[in-house]
């Protein structure tokens, strides 16, 4: 197995869901467990068991999104990965960067690749404000030149990110390395969609051979299996939404298509439908063979098979854009703050002036540990309602191990005194953040005459998702650019929609560890 090359620091940065605890007095927020858990062999059985970590779901359009603080303590996501979260490698990474085993080539390929996509996002955002005044037809054919423009750079994009999902990838530390079932097992006990689901996920990230639409097919697979019902009703009521390239979005279409429209469409659901089923059941069939190398790589073969049809059903959803692109956007649901509006205004003011001394407090603290990554410390960070928490901790070393230059403590003094200064600076901003807010807590109660503090801070949840959706609203719109906007390619489309899904800042799940036997019910 290929070793990091040096100590890294291992940390864990703020998503911008901590002003809610400052907006409302809570209690601290739970400690972590300490700096990043090494899984004893104890722990591990008698096999050893690898942190994995799947990205999280992409909301449907226009879905609130309620503030989630982040996963802490035992198998908590790298920070790292959220500039990374939509990616085909993201699996392969995470679990290299919570075992400590990114090796500098691969470090610096995944920051060229993740550089090379954000000049191409940048350029594609230029061009849609430049744009965006423009008549319809004006509008598609200048986004069209682009896309001719970008058409090879984003192709060799996303082979590269498919290379990078196979190098970064290690042999047993897969979901299914350690895995004692398998689905074509003659099981008494029959599975469950959760553990299909948790199947066809897995060979979305992990399998060789499948195309990257195929991929993105397996991710709807599982979130559709992940929300089935005892009935087609109950099935429906749970997953009213409608997959729509870049998958894996999710839109609700309109009751009233054109029936020009609504043919084409039912068109293309009913030509992806079989794709998925014969996708799906390949990828049965495959996972229960019990020496699938033996009989050659089917699926490869299927993704060859497919490569056409998908490519057609691509034309199809481009057909029904066009169909589209007539109809008014519909108005977004939005919810009523119970503040007035000047109130409301210092809510968001606040919670943006929090986000943004946030991260800036983050870029100031990465960049004294990415000039630390040599250093053998163990670091751990975070945010609370009282500051910014944070451990510097040397690493012991190990024996036979190269002696640590002799400027090696002073260095880490350094390091901890320079991330001290900043959460120093952090602190004063902080006091004036909570003088705003029991300002606005104390006229919200002038206000409002709610009487009861739990009244009050029901009215104060409001105004922060009223706050929080209005943040949302440009990058949702840009979702719908991703998925209905004439003249943009369908790399076009996934690159876009990855940034959208980078902006909405999603929190990132807790990790798993590698599946070995089933569990005893379901």
């Amino acid at each position: 197995m290929n070793q990091n090359p040096g100590p890294t620091p291992r940390r864990r940065a703020v998503h911008r869901t901590w002003p809610l605890a400052l907006l409302l007095a809570a209690a601290p927020l739970p400690a972590q467990d300490g700096p990043p858990v090494d899984l004893s062999l104890a722990e591990r059985g008698r096999v050893q068991r690898a942190p994995l970590f799947f990205p999280p779901t992409p909301p449907p359009l226009g879905r609130a999104l309620p503030p989630t603080p982040p996963a802490e303590g035992r198998l908590a996501a790298p920070a790292d990965l959220a500039a990374h979260v939509n990616e085909p490698f993201y699996p392969q990474l995470a679990t290299r960067l919570a075992t400590r085993n990114l090796p500098a080539r691969l470090r610096d390929r995944v920051e060229a690749y993740r550089t090379r996509k954000a000049a191409l996002t940048g350029e594609l955002r230029t061009e849609l404000g430049r744009t965006q005044t423009l008549p319809a037809a004006e509008r598609a054919i200048a986004l069209g030149g682009l896309a001719i423009r970008q058409r090879e750079p984003l192709r060799a994009l996303e082979a590269e990110a498919e290379e990078l999902r196979r190098d970064l990838q290690v042999g047993d530390q897969t979901w299914g390395a350690l895995r004692q079932w398998r689905l074509g097992n003659d099981e008494r006990r029959g599975f469950s969609p959760l553990e299909i689901a948790q199947v066809m996920r897995s060979y979305a990230f992990y399998q060789n051979g499948l195309l990257p639409a195929q991929r993105r097919l397996l991710r709807e697979i599982a979130l559709e299996l992940q929300a089935a019902g005892e009935t087609a009703e109950a099935a429906a009521v749970n997953q009213p939404h409608l997959f729509f390239p870049p998958e894996p979005a999710r839109v609700l279409p309109p009751n009233d298509l054109p029936p020009e429209v609504a043919a084409r469409l039912a068109t293309y659901q009913a030509r992806k439908a079989a794709l998925k089923k014969e996708l799906f059941d390949a990828v049965y069939a495959h996972d229960g063979q019990a020496f699938p190398w033996l009989r050659g790589n089917t699926m490869s073969a299927l993704a060859r098979r497919q490569e056409a049809p998908l490519a057609e059903l691509e034309g199809l959803a481009e057909e029904i854009r066009q169909g589209l692109a007539g109809n008014p956007e519909p108005a977004p649901l939005a919810e009523r703050t119970p503040l007035p509006p000047v109130l409301q205004e210092r809510v968001a003011a606040l919670l943006r002036d929090v986000a943004a001394a946030q991260q800036s407090a983050v870029k100031r603290i990465e960049a004294l540990l990415a000039g630390a990554r040599d250093l053998p410390v163990q670091t751990n960070y975070r945010f609370d309602a009282e500051g910014i928490r944070f451990v510097v901790v040397p690493l012991r070393t190990e024996r036979g191990a190269k002696p640590s230059a002799a400027d090696t403590p002073a260095r880490i003094t350094a390091l901890r005194e320079g991330i001290a200064a900043v959460s120093e600076d952090y602190g004063r901003r902080l006091a004036g953040f909570i003088n705003e807010r029991d300002a606005i807590r104390t006229e919200a109660g002038a206000l409002l005459q709610l009487g009861r503090a739990d009244r009050l801070d029901q009215a104060l949840q409001t105004a922060m998702r009223v706050a929080n959706a209005r943040e949302t609203l440009e990058v949702y719109r840009d979702y719908r650019t991703a998925l209905f906007a004439p003249g943009l390619s369908p790399e076009q489309r996934r690159l876009l929609f990855d940034d959208v899904i980078l902006r909405l800042e999603l929190p990132l799940p807790r990790g798993e560890l590698q599946p070995v036997n089933r569990q005893s019910t379901w």
